[in-house]
């Protein structure tokens, strides 16, 4: 079976904050960052479907893995 190409919906963004997050439990550093999220997520995505079509490619040839810092 052939593989189908990721069709992007675009979906209304959700807060980053959430609505069931405990708010005061969250570190200062957290909310100032939630809230960056959140202004990043109102930004509206100007990329066309054959940009995203192309990042997938490009992330399919060249994975990334994220680990800690060897020191040594």
């Amino acid at each position: 079976m052939a593989s189908l190409p990721t069709l992007r919906k675009r979906k209304p963004k959700a807060s980053a904050l959430g609505s069931g997050r405990v708010k005061k439990r969250l570190r200062a550093q957290n909310k100032k960052l939630l809230q960056w999220l959140d202004s990043w997520l109102a930004a509206p995505d100007d990329r066309d479907e054959s940009w995203w079509e192309d990042f997938e490619a490009d992330l399919e040839g060249h994975r990334v893995t994220f680990r800690p810092t060897q020191t040594g």
